[in-house]
C-alpha cells in the first residue's frame, strides 16, 4: 500500500471515529414500570357519597365517575375494584350488565360508545377493606385507644375501597361526601364546601377539590380532633388538626409550617396549587407521613410537646409532604420510572428547609448522610434513579442530592428559573424525565443530557483516588476516576473545586471539570507560601467516594481550620484511626471547641471507651452539654459509671428528653445496681414520649430489681391495642430482652400479628417467634392456638401448630 493509500485510510478511520463518537447509545435496566398504563377513557370527575359502620371495618358508598371516551369501540370498561359488594350500577342513569372479578367490575354496555363522548358511571356498593381505608380503634374493649377511620391510596391502594381506574396516569376532580357521627371530625380533599346536622347524632361533610389530581391522593380522615387555623402570606388557609386532650402538642408540632409555607412559594416561584392546606395525625399509620391533596395525614409520632421535640420532630417530615403539593399533586409521574420526580423533589426541598430551620450545619450533615446511603445501595445494584424498583434510597436521599449536584452545575437562581417554567408548563398534568430536562433546555437554553444520562438514567457513583504532590513552586493534584466502569456506569464529568490553604492563613481555589480517567490540576507560583492543608471538593459539594490520603499535620491543620463542618469532620474521623503525639488531648480540645453533635460524637466514640482520666472528664463535660444530641451520644459511648461521676449521670434522670432519660435510666441500673431503687424513685412518675419510652425502661428495670407481677402486667397491657403500635413494639421487646411471657401477652401480640401495619405486624411476630422457640413457652403457645378459632387468619397461626 503506497503512502497516498496509507493516508486516505488514516483519514477514513479517524473521520469514522469521530461519527461513531458523536453517536449517543444507552444501555440501561429493563424497566416494567417505564410505560404507563393503558386506558380506554379519561376519567373527569369523581363525586362519592359514603357512610360507614367502623365496628364492622364497612363502607357503603355511592360513586359517580365522569369520563369522556378516547378510543374508538369501547364497549367495555374495567374498573379496579378488590373485594366489594356491588348493589346497583348505572350508565347515564341506565342499569348497566357487569361481572365482578373480585380485582374489578367489568361493565359491558349495550352500544359502543361514542367517540370523545362524555357518559357518567354510578356504582353503589359495600367493602370490607383489606388495604386503603383502615378502621382504628373500634376493636379495642377497654375504650382507651383512639378511634379513627383514615386513608393511605399510594401506590394503588384506594381500589380498595373505591371502584375507580386506580392509576397516577389520569388525574380527576374528586369530591366526597361524608355521613357520620357528629363528636367526630372528618377531612377530605379540597375545600370544605359544607358541613351540616342530618339528624339522629350525625353530620354530613361535604369536599371538593379545586383542580385535577391523581386517584390514589384521594383521602378521608375521621377521628376526634380540635382544629387550629392560620394563613399563609399569599392568604392560603393552614389547618392543623391535633387531639383536643393534648393541645400543648400544637406549636411545637407544627412548628415553622408557616414559615416553610411561605418559603417554598418564594423558592420554588410557583404559589401554592390548590386553595387550601390542611394536615391530620393518625394513629398506627405505617409510613411518616403522605401528600394527599390539600390533606397530609401523619403518623401521631409526630405530634410531640417541647419535650419530645428535642429528640424527633415533625419539621423535615412537614416540608417534605408540604413540598409534594407541588410535586406529585400537582404535576404528578406518568409512571412508576419517574417516580423520583416526585420524592426526590420533596426530599430536597425538606432538606433546604432544614437548613432554614436548624442551620448549614445540620443540612450538610443531612447531605453528608444521603451521599454515604448512596454509595451503600450501589453494594448492592446499580438501578439508576428514574427506575421503577430503585429504591427508597434513590428515589429519596440520591434523588434530592441529585438535584441540589443540578442546581450546583447550573446556579440556583437558574435551577428554580427552569423549575418555575416546567412546573407552569405541566401545572395539573402527568411529566416524565425527559419532561424535566426539557424545560432546562427551554427556559436555560442549557443541553443537560450528559446530566440525565451520569445522574438519572444511569447508576453509581464516581470513586476518586486523588494525591498531592509539593514542591517549592506548585502544588499538584493527581485525580483519578477509580469506579468500575460498564454499560450501566461510565466515567463522571462534574465541576469540582480544589483549595490550598497556607499557613499564612490565605487559600486559592480553582473549579475544574473533572471528566476523564485521569487529571492533572496545579497550581503555579506559590510564591513562597507554605501550604498547611488541601481540600479536594471541599463541603461535598459532589456524590461521591474518595481516597485521599493526607500527612497528620495536614488533618490537624485541617481539624482547626477548616471552614465547613464536613471537612474538619473528615479530619477528625481521619485522625480518630491514626497514632500520634497529644491525640486524646487534641481531641478534647477539639470536643470543646465544635458546636456539632456530630462531630462531638465521633470524638465520644472513641475517647469514652479507653476508661482513663480524659475519659472521665470528657464524659462529665459531655454529659452538661446544653444539646441532647450530645448527651445523647455521651450516654450510647458509655461503659461504665465511675463513682465521681455518679451525680452527674443521675442529673440526667430529670432531662429535658425523654431518650436521654430512658438510656440514663438503663445505664445507671445496670452499672450501679445498688442505686436502683434510688432511681426507680426518681424516674416512677415519667411516661416519657408517645410511645411510652420510658415507663416501659422502668417497668422493665422495675420487674429485673423485683420480680413483682404487677410490673410485668402492666408491660403486658402495653402491648394490647388499646396503645398505639410503637408503644405495643416496645413493650414486646421488653418482653423479649426480660424473657417473660403469658397468655395474655401471647394473645395481644398474635392480634398484632394480624395488623395492616407492617412496622407491628413483623415485630410481634418476631417476638412470639423467640418464645415458641424455648420448650419452657412453646406448648403454652401451641395450646393457645388450638383452643381459639381463627378464621381467616388460621394460615397465619398454622405455623404454631407444629409440637
Amino acid at each position: 500500500m503506497n503512502m497516498r493509500s496509507i493516508s486516505l485510510l488514516v483519514a477514513f478511520l479517524i473521520a469514522t471515529t469521530a461519527s461513531f463518537a458523536q453517536v449517543e447509545t444507552r444501555s440501561y435496566y429493563a424497566d416494567e414500570g417505564l410505560i404507563p398504563r393503558p386506558h380506554s377513557v379519561d376519567f373527569i370527575s369523581l363525586k362519592l357519597k359514603a357512610s360507614f359502620e367502623p365496628e364492622n371495618n364497612l363502607i357503603k358508598g355511592k360513586v359517580e365517575e365522569s369520563f369522556k371516551v378516547l378510543q374508538q369501540g369501547v364497549d367495555t370498561l374495567f374498573l379496579d375494584a378488590i373485594n366489594m359488594t356491588f348493589n346497583t350500577v348505572q350508565l347515564d342513569g341506565s342499569d348497566v350488565d357487569f361481572s365482578n372479578t373480585g380485582k374489578g367490575i367489568v361493565l359491558r354496555f349495550k352500544n359502543t360508545l361514542e367517540w370523545d363522548s362524555e357518559h357518567i358511571i354510578t356504582i353503589v356498593y359495600e367493602a370490607t377493606p383489606a388495604k386503603g381505608l383502615y378502621f382504628v380503634g373500634w376493636n379495642d374493649t377497654t375504650n382507651r385507644s383512639r378511634k379513627q377511620i383514615w386513608t393511605q391510596g399510594q401506590g394503588i391502594n384506594n381500589r380498595h375501597w373505591i371502584p375507580l381506574f386506580d392509576e397516577k396516569n389520569d388525574k380527576l376532580i374528586s369530591e366526597m361526601i361524608v355521613d357520620f357521627d357528629e363528636a367526630y371530625q372528618v377531612l377530605s380533599n379540597g375545600e370544605k364546601l359544607k358541613e351540616k346536622k342530618i339528624g339522629n347524632g350525625k353530620k354530613q361533610w361535604h369536599y371538593k377539590i379545586s383542580h385535577p389530581h391523581a386517584p390514589y391522593l384521594i383521602m378521608l380522615g375521621i377521628g376526634d380532633y380540635a382544629i387550629k387555623t392560620e394563613k399563609s402570606a399569599s392568604g392560603v388557609p393552614m389547618n392543623y388538626y391535633f387531639y383536643p386532650d393534648q393541645p400543648e402538642q400544637v406549636e411545637p408540632t407544627y412548628r415553622f409550617s408557616k414559615a416553610m409555607f411561605d418559603f417554598f412559594e418564594k423558592e420554588i416561584g410557583v404559589p401554592y396549587p390548590w386553595k387550601t392546606y390542611s394536615q391530620i395525625p393518625v394513629q398506627d399509620f405505617m409510613y411518616g407521613a403522605m401528600e394527599n391533596t390539600t390533606a397530609t395525614i401523619f403518623g401521631d409520632f409526630y405530634l410531640v410537646d417541647e419535650r419530645t421535640y428535642l429528640d424527633k420532630n415533625y419539621v423535615r417530615v412537614n416540608a417534605h409532604e408540604l413540598a409534594h403539593q407541588w410535586f406529585g399533586d400537582m404535576v404528578t409521574a406518568r409512571s412508576s420510572a419517574h417516580h423520583w420526580l416526585q420524592e426526590s423533589f420533596a426530599t430536597h426541598y425538606d432538606m433546604m428547609y432544614q437548613k432554614e430551620a436548624f442551620g448549614a450545619d445540620h443540612y450538610n450533615w443531612v447531605r453528608r448522610n444521603y451521599n454515604n446511603q448512596a454509595l451503600d445501595a450501589s453494594k448492592n445494584d446499580l438501578k439508576p434513579i428514574a427506575h421503577s424498583a430503585a429504591g427508597t434510597v434513590r428515589h429519596y436521599p440520591k434523588g434530592a442530592f441529585t438535584l441540589q449536584m443540578l442546581k450546583y452545575v447550573v446556579g440556583r437562581e437558574q435551577f428554580n428559573a427552569a423549575i418555575k417554567h416546567y412546573l407552569e408548563k405541566h401545572a395539573y398534568g402527568n411529566v416524565d424525565s425527559k419532561n424535566l430536562l426539557v424545560a432546562f433546555h427551554e427556559r436555560l437554553g442549557l443541553s443537560l443530557n450528559w446530566f440525565w444520562e451520569e445522574w438519572i438514567y444511569k447508576g453509581g457513583e464516581p470513586s476518586y483516588n486523588v494525591e498531592l504532590k509539593e514542591s517549592a513552586t506548585d502544588v499538584q493534584f493527581y485525580v483519578t476516576q477509580t469506579q468500575e466502569q460498564n454499560d450501566l456506569v461510565g466515567l463522571f464529568k462534574m465541576p469540582i473545586v480544589f483549595e490550598l490553604h497556607y499557613e499564612d492563613g490565605t487559600s486559592e481555589s480553582k473549579k475544574v471539570w473533572i471528566e476523564n480517567q485521569s487529571h492533572l490540576v496545579t497550581f503555579n507560583d506559590l510564591g513562597g507560601k507554605k501550604l498547611s492543608y488541601a481540600l479536594f471538593d471541599p463541603n461535598n459539594q459532589v456524590m461521591k467516594s474518595v481516597e485521599f490520603n493526607k500527612s497528620t499535620n495536614m488533618l490537624l491543620a485541617q481539624a482547626e481550620k477548616a471552614e465547613h463542618m464536613l471537612d474538619r469532620y473528615d479530619a477528625i474521623a481521619a485522625l480518630i484511626t491514626r497514632e500520634f503525639s497529644d491525640k486524646e488531648s487534641f481531641l478534647m480540645k477539639r470536643f470543646e471547641a465544635e458546636s456539632f453533635h456530630g462531630i462531638k460524637a465521633a470524638i465520644l466514640q472513641y475517647i469514652l471507651p479507653l476508661l482513663n482520666e480524659n475519659s472521665e472528664k470528657l464524659a462529665q463535660i459531655a454529659i452538661n452539654d446544653p444539646k441532647a444530641e450530645v448527651r445523647l451520644a455521651a450516654l450510647e459511648s458509655t461503659l461504665r459509671v465511675p463513682a465521681e461521676l455518679e451525680s452527674d449521670y443521675r442529673s440526667l434522670l430529670n432531662d429535658s428528653s425523654y431518650q436521654v432519660i430512658e438510656k440514663a435510666l438503663g445505664i445507671l441500673s445496670f452499672y450501679l445496681p445498688q442505686n436502683v431503687e434510688t432511681y426507680l424513685e426518681l424516674t416512677k412518675d415519667e411516661l416519657g414520649n408517645r410511645s411510652h419510652n420510658v415507663r416501659v425502661e422502668w417497668l422493665k428495670v422495675a420487674y429485673v430489681n423485683s420480680n413483682e407481677k404487677k410490673y410485668l402486667n402492666e408491660l403486658v397491657d402495653y402491648t394490647s391495642n388499646s396503645f398505639e403500635f410503637i408503644t405495643r413494639i416496645n413493650a414486646a421487646k421488653a418482653l423479649k430482652e426480660l424473657n417473660v411471657f403469658n397468655e395474655l401477652a401471647l394473645a395481644h401480640l398474635l392480634d398484632a400479628s394480624f395488623s395492616f401495619n407492617s412496622r407491628l405486624r413483623g415485630p410481634a411476630g418476631n417476638v412470639i417467634d423467640h418464645f415458641y422457640e424455648q420448650a419452657a413457652y412453646k406448648t403454652m403457645i401451641l395450646n393457645y392456638v388450638v383452643d381459639q378459632n381463627w378464621g381467616d387468619n388460621f394460615n397465619k397461626v398454622s405455623k404454631y401448630l407444629v409440637y
